[in-house]
């Protein structure tokens, strides 16, 4: 018996240590193999599975082929054609590098290779048994390279124990076809499984007709172009407009440098970017493609390379959060300009707090004096507001690759003010006549965005505007909470309450927030301190401050069941109109549902 108790792996078992890593799953070996094929330089890609892949994997493409040297050398493990020092690693710009996958595939299946140049005669092809070459050969074929994966796992029974039921697996090859597709759009990609066609997807000239081929045209008319390209970064794609929203977040799909990656950071960008837009606990549809320079970025995380590192995160946040956010404040088809330049929720709180210091150092709370009733909807913008037309296109070229025009007409969100009022249902509803249609304005939810947004400029420009009271207001404190509320007093001042201690257990409200008028200051700041928290207003840092604009603006927002005339019908309209993010209240519901008029009239079977 040898005293050694450590040893040298044989090679064979070192593979499939290696194959455990790379090839997690048949949907694993299926993007590597169509990732080498994209490497090549294919224009047309074909999958053929059996058995959810476990079975058989066939991969054929019109690629650039290799000799029958390359072709035997590809099998062996860390042999590529992709880099050729450790410097490569720092700006890798192929979707395969390491030269892992063919190697790892064929030690843990029985593969067969086909591969010709198009200058070549004849084609080369290799057979591999648990990663030995057990026979080369000469064989007729197109250009290009084709490669049979059968009875993956065979050697190793563990990793096939531990694979899912077939139809599971089926979708996890799908799911993973699917983001190669969508992340090439003019490469021809063709799927089938046990004999059934899952995608045949022709080349594309536009990633939105990508997207139509992948999802079908009724999500794709709901899905709006961005781009927004700063200094070594730019953040490009498709964003579902606010209406749309999903129980699940699979319909993010996020590429870098055309890489699908998983990254929670690009993620989340995405998800803050429909903040107030949709409800809470849904998920919006994106197609985020990120473009910066290789050596930014750090691919070299995980095997399965759909992991990286930023070499700056916050820029990269700061670019995706901005070029979704930008593009969903105007969804309109003739929308006039936002009163502010982009609607940045980071600075809002930062201002918020320089608001609250100045409350806390003493300065006094901008005001304004009015004996007008409370107000509808809050005054105009000053400035003329002008229309931009809604358009998918770009000036800019897009990065090779990827085109994002639309091929196929959007439904954008129409102009309220300029469409016809029907009336006013069940004291709530606002009826409005479109060309396609009907089309019904929750007249809370519309005055909550226009309050909400109000709101939230003001407090960029330095503080909520008060407007006096007649006459000062005493309002009584639960005495279990009174030393809670006088706590807050300067988070209240900051929201355009103008209130001071008055005893133990009593405020004195002196003005309200002017978006609202004078009249009911005092209910709305009872609301406001029934709604704080038992951590006042300061509980959840910065970020709570937006929670408590979205509580003001509902509870200082016309309800349902309010009469309106005509004429506030009209104005609650047309500042709707100039309001940034319209289409949702500031809690994610929608502001307005349409009834298409065919759909009407097939109810009278018309």
């Amino acid at each position: 018996m040898s005293d050694h108790i450590v040893h040298i792996l044989p090679e064979q078992v070192a593979s499939q240590i290696a194959a455990g890593e790379v090839v997690e799953r048949p949907a694993s070996a299926v993007k590597e193999l169509v990732e080498n094929s994209l490497d090549a330089g294919a224009r047309s890609v074909s999958v053929e599975i059996l058995g959810g892949g476990s079975a058989l994997i066939a991969v054929a493409d019109d690629g650039s082929g290799m000799t029958r040297a390359d072709a035997i050398l590809s099998l062996r493990r860390h042999a590529t054609s992709k880099i050729r020092s450790a410097a490569d690693l720092t700006a890798i710009r192929t979707l395969g590098f390491r030269g892992e996958a063919l190697a790892s595939i064929a030690s843990v299946s029985h593969l067969r290779m086909q591969t010709r140049r198009a200058e070549d005669e004849h084609g080369v092809e290799v057979a591999a048994e648990a990663g030995n070459i057990e026979d080369t050969r000469t064989c007729a074929m197109a250009a290009g390279t084709r490669i049979e994966v059968r009875e993956l796992f065979f050697n190793t029974p563990a990793r096939l124990k531990f694979l899912k039921t077939l139809a599971t697996e089926q979708g996890a090859i799908a799911e993973s076809f699917q983001r190669v597709a969508l992340a090439n759009h003019h490469i021809a990609f063709r799927l089938s499984a046990d004999g059934r066609v899952v995608f045949d997807l022709p080349r594309a000239n536009l990633v939105l007709e990508r997207f139509r081929q992948v999802f079908g045209p009724k999500i794709a008319t709901k899905m709006l172009a961005f781009d927004l390209d700063r200094p070594g970064i730019r953040a490009q794609g498709l964003a579902a407009s606010s209406q749309e929203s999903f129980a699940t977040g699979r319909m993010i799909f996020t590429f870098v440098n055309g890489r699908s990656v998983r990254d929670r950071m690009l993620i989340r960008a995405v998800e803050q970017s429909y903040q107030t837009l949709i409800p809470r606990g849904r998920h919006p549809a994106t197609l985020l493609f990120v473009d910066m320079r290789p050596e930014e970025v750090d691919v070299n995380v995980h095997p399965m390379k759909t992991e990286v590192r930023f070499r700056n995160s916050g820029a990269v946040f700061d670019v995706v959060y901005h070029a979704i956010r930008d593009r969903l404040a105007d969804q309109t088809e003739s929308a006039p300009a936002p009163a502010s330049s982009t609607d940045d929720a980071a600075m809002g709180l930062i201002t918020m707090s320089s608001a609250i210091e100045n409350s806390r150092a003493g300065d006094a709370v901008p005001s304004a004096r009015s004996d007008a009733p409370l107000r509808l909807v809050p005054d105009a913008p000053s400035t003329v507001a002008y229309q931009r037309p809604l358009t998918l296109a770009y000036d800019r070229d897009a990065r090779p690759g990827v085109t994002l025009a639309p091929p196929i007409p959007t439904a954008p969100i129409p102009m309220y003010s300029k469409l016809r009022v029907i009336g006013q249902i069940f004291a709530g509803y606002i009826a409005l006549e479109t060309e396609e249609g009907l089309l019904l304005i929750d007249q809370h939810a519309a005055h909550e965005r226009v309050t909400f947004e109000k709101l939230r400029r003001e407090l960029r420009d330095g503080g909520i505007r008060t407007q006096a009271m007649l006459a000062p207001v005493s309002v009584e404190l639960n005495p279990a909470r009174a030393s809670q509320v006088h706590g807050a007093i300067s988070e209240l001042r900051a929201m355009g309450f103008d209130v001071e201690p008055f005893g133990p257990t009593t405020l004195l409200l002196k003005g309200a927030p002017a978006v609202f008028g004078p009249e009911g200051g005092a209910k709305l700041l009872g609301d406001m301190i029934e709604s704080m928290g038992d951590a006042g207003f300061r509980g959840g840092g910065e970020a709570a401050f937006e929670n408590w604009l979205k509580q003001l603006a509902c509870h200082g927002s016309v309800r349902v069941g309010r009469v309106l005339e005509l004429a506030e019908i009209h104005s609650l309209l047309a500042d709707l109109d100039r309001t940034e993010f319209k289409t949702n209240c500031p809690h994610g519901r929608p502001v307005h549902i349409q009834f298409a008029r065919g759909q009407i009239e097939r109810m009278f079977r018309r």
